[in-house]
């Protein structure tokens, strides 16, 4: 008997497999799996890389009253390369890996009896070359496998093939396009009838609409309703509101042929100038990455993404706890069921296609992008399509994303209608940059950007879940935290990062926050969040400080300097942000807090920010009286909710530098071009002398600081010094690369050639802000402990050594290194005869003494108390040893 309406068999559980070669199905199946999952998951397991191909088998149960229902075969997901049998009939195949296929199997089935279904999917490398498979350069692997929800669906004769929703909020109606198939050899009447009702209670909305086709035998045919929704409950991150439309076809006399059912959410995400807005309020995006397919290669991933209540809590519970309300789906699309979760738990979704460089033909690219947006265009979690990730394609975003949107004209693609930023700063580059530099714009095209800003990768400081660095991570952990560092000290710093660029990007008011990664493979390149094993679900710190940074009533202290004088006082900017549509008030508190925390000197004033906006306080902040360790504070309540923002910044306090005693002034020999160096060491201790064309060859010490006007000074009575030095004294050059715009070569004292030539480094490298010394009992360092040789005072990103490199051709020592993998010697003394030429990259320029307005404007040079007693250090140093002071050992008077 012919069954009206629809039927769905689920065919996921438990399948038969065995490894196997192309076109020879397996004798025997020795092997079962779960559906969906991967290869790598059959039990007894084997070495699935061995194999290229993999072969499925089930069997099912077909009724009698099945008969004369067309029925199709679906695969939701299935990789690389799939193709299917039923009862030994070839069925079909596709090369599609992340949509969906269907198979119309009716006319090869068995009614009444049990039924085999062969699946066969192969190995990545052996899919053709017109597949849109994609790239992804940092995965660790490609496991093939059924890995979407496989079903058996029975239609009536005419079908609802397809169903896209398109919510209209300024009509309050949903209007939707229906598609409807005829599989019938003759011509055929319907009606066809939409309804809405409530997904949680299933109340039946009364207004609902309908028409009539007429539809040719084997044809389709697309049909337009509009419904009326009254008190319309709009879907929102804090209010993931669901419905369902129900599109049902009937015989003109009312007899039911076919229905179908789709979940959607009424929600509108668009663009408007610089911003991103949901249901026409203006929205801040922030959140982080998911590679999913990254993380299926991770080795503890066994079942879990097709856990539903792990996903739920990976996906949904955590991240809302954290302040996130978004996720990118990094390279490549997930399993189906997550967007299901996504849209019933409020998470918006940007969907990436596995494009890090393409690969196929338009024509399959074309087909599978269409495929992508028809699966998926009804979920409301799911804002922005995303075809490319750090990569161009001018067929792509040109030719195919353009007749995309006409399908979809509901959302914004990325590289498209926007663009994406990857600032890797203070990580793999430098603390802030000003320039482009690998996949980012400066910060200042960020910050002025006319359409939305997106930074969703940042944080380049993964770390495994037992907290030791990544692959990508090893190269850069030396430049921030020297050779030896504690796994503290790993935890504390990727904390660290997360805080301030997250307060950063706060600042310059992007409108998508994402560091990167939230989940990934524990051994890839770029580890996750997670602690332990996975299945546990225990965040890292990091998590901790994303939560306060993405406070939606938060605070951030713009401040980049750390070293300070006692009783110094600083106006400060800080910034008060409130990501809500609608008035927030509360109370901030700021002031200085020593090491346990204690406040030491506060105070409280009223806060209230207008909607969607921020507001920036400038407040004086006074420094204690005592040198040491301190921080700088703002603590900000909103007063309706009573959660609490804190924005710190790692403040050092010091004395007035001093140099040691040594009972008569050190006369020290001076070629500076802006007497900057001059006028700091004109105090008692010190007998200044400006080198002007003539020199003294009884000075202690001479030192000639960078720049074009210096370098002219010096040749005029180099050959003098280089006697001089040769005969057993010291020669400090200090910032050769001042003035540099390409490269210069200076021979020094005792013919030692130094070679100085500025760096591009378009992706990674650029300039340095921490100094890292090679031994830190080393005179020079005297008073400066490790932590104090970071961030600077003033300057861009606190820059302390130049983007330059520096190369000496004779025999040298080191003192001090910076740059990744610690390449680049920023501080280092070489033998001259008897004497010592000792080169500093460090730039003290600008950090010695004041300048009319050095306060008034962020990155402004200032005096800077460790940069002071460097300079001082050096100078008492090399001046009380001399030429003794040298490679082979070191002078202790000083």
């Amino acid at each position: 008997m012919k069954i009206d309406g629809r039927f769905v068999v689920n065919l996921n559980g438990s399948w038969e497999i065995e490894p196997g070669v192309k076109d020879l199905p397996p004798v025997k199946f020795t092997h079962h799996i779960e559906v969906p999952s991967l290869v790598d998951c059959a039990e007894p397991s084997y070495d699935w890389e061995m194999y290229d191909y993999h072969w499925y088998r089930r069997t099912f149960f077909a009724e009698d009253n099945w008969k004369g229902s067309p029925a199709f075969l679906r695969l939701e997901q299935s990789m690389y390369g799939s193709e299917v049998w039923v009862n030994g009939n070839f069925a079909g195949g596709s090369i599609s890996c992340y949509t969906s296929q269907e198979y119309r199997v009716d006319g090869l089935l068995r009614y009444g009896s049990t039924n085999e279904v062969v699946v066969k999917v192969g190995q990545r490398k052996n899919l053709p070359h017109e597949s849109a498979v994609g790239r992804d350069q940092e995965s660790i692997s490609f496991i093939p496998g059924i890995w979407g929800d496989v079903k058996l669906v029975y239609t009536g004769r005419v079908r609802v093939k397809l169903v896209q929703t398109l919510p209209n909020l300024r009509e309050s109606c949903l209007d939707v396009n229906i598609w409807v198939e005829n599989l019938a050899s003759d011509f055929q009447e319907v009606v066809l009838s939409g309804q809405v009702s409530e997904k949680v209670t299933g109340d039946i909305s009364p207004e609902d609409a309908s028409t009539r086709l007429g539809l040719a035998p084997a044809s389709e045919s697309k049909a337009s309703l509009r419904i009326p929704m009254r008190n319309v409950k709009l879907w929102s991150p804090d209010s993931p509101f669901l419905y369902v439309f129900s599109a049902t076809l009937n015989e003109p006399d009312g007899a039911l042929i076919d229905e179908e059912r789709v979940v959607f959410g009424m929600r509108e995400f668009s663009i408007e100038g610089p911003d991103f807005l949901l249901n026409g309020k203006k929205i801040f995006l922030k959140g982080s990455n998911i590679a999913f397919h990254r993380f299926l290669s991770d080795s503890d991933r066994h079942m879990l993404p097709w856990n539903r209540d792990w996903v739920r809590r990976l996906l949904v519970d955590i991240p809302k706890e954290h302040n996130f309300n978004f996720f990118r789906a990094h390279l490549g699309h997930m399993y189906n069921r997550w967007y299901d979760i996504a849209d019933e738990g409020g998470i918006m979704l940007q969907d990436e296609w596995q494009f890090w460089g393409t690969t196929g033909t338009k024509e399959q690219i074309t087909r599978e992008f269409t495929d992508w947006l028809e699966d998926n265009w009804n979920h409301p979690s799911i804002v922005i399509w995303d075809a490319l990730n750090e990569s161009s394609d001018d067929v792509v975003q040109h030719e195919i994303i353009p007749g995309m949107k006409k399908l979809d004209p509901t959302r914004p693609w990325e590289s498209h209608d926007f663009s994406e930023d990857h600032p890797y700063i203070y990580s793999l580059g430098p603390v802030l940059v000003n320039r482009k530099f690998g996949y980012t714009r400066s910060l200042d095209e960020i910050e002025d950007s006319r359409r939305p800003s997106q930074v969703n990768e940042y944080l380049w400081w993964w770390l495994d879940k037992e907290f030791r660095p990544s692959g990508l991570t090893k190269k850069v952990v030396s430049r921030w935290l020297g050779e030896d560092y504690s796994t503290d000290e790993l935890i504390e710093h990727q904390s660290f990062l997360a805080s301030e660029l997250t307060e950063l990007f706060r600042r310059l008011r992007v409108k998508c926050i994402q560091p990167f990664v939230y989940l990934s493979a524990n051994e890839g390149p770029t580890s996750h969040w997670f602690v332990g094993d996975p299945a546990g679900l225990r965040t890292k710190p990091v998590m901790a400080a994303l939560k306060n940074a993405f406070e939606p009533f938060g605070v951030s202290i713009e401040l980049w300097d750390r070293h300070f004088f006692r009783s110094e006082k600083r106006n400060i900017a800080v910034y008060l942000f409130n990501d809500y549509p609608g008035s927030v008030t509360g109370r901030l508190t700021y002031g200085m807090k020593n090491s346990k925390g204690d406040w030491l000197t506060s105070k409280e004033i009223d806060a209230a920010v207008d909607g969607s906006t921020h507001k920036v306080l400038h407040l004086v902040f006074r420094f204690p009286d005592r040198a040491g360790d301190y921080n700088m504070v703002a603590e900000l309540v909103n007063s309706t909710t009573g959660l609490k923002a804190v924005s710190t910044k790692t403040t050092h306090v010091y004395d007035e530098p001093q140099i040691p005693d040594r009972g008569s002034p050190i006369r020290v020999g001076v070629i500076d071009g802006d007497g900057e160096i001059t006028d700091f060491l004109s105090s008692p201790g010190f007998n200044a002398i400006d080198v002007e064309g003539e020199f003294d060859a009884s000075l202690d010490l001479l030192v000639v600081a960078g720049g074009s006007g210096s370098r002219l000074a010096y040749e005029a009575v180099s050959g003098r010094v280089s006697q001089w030095v040769e005969d057993g004294h010291v020669l400090i050059l200090v910032e050769p690369e001042a003035d540099v715009t390409d490269h210069v070569t200076m021979t020094l004292p005792g013919g030692v050639r130094l070679d100085v030539e500025r760096r591009e480094d378009p992706a990674e490298g650029g300039y340095d802000s921490y100094l890292i010394p090679a031994d830190v009992i080393h005179p020079v360092w005297r008073g400066i402990r490790k932590i104090d040789l970071q961030m600077f005072n003033g300057g861009y990103g606190g820059e302390v050594v130049p983007q330059y490199n520096l190369k000496i051709d004779g025999e040298h020592e080191v003192l001090a290194r910076s740059g990744l993998n610690l390449s680049r010697p920023a501080a280092l003394e070489v033998r001259a005869g008897n004497g010592v030429v000792v080169v500093t990259s460090v730039e003290v320029g600008g950090r010695l003494v004041a300048r009319e307005g050095c306060y008034d404007t962020l990155y402004a040079l200032r005096p800077d108390p460790v940069v002071q007693t460097y300079l001082l250090n050096l100078i008492a140093f090399y001046s009380a040893g001399k030429g003794k002071a040298s490679l082979s050992g070191r002078c202790n008077e000083y």
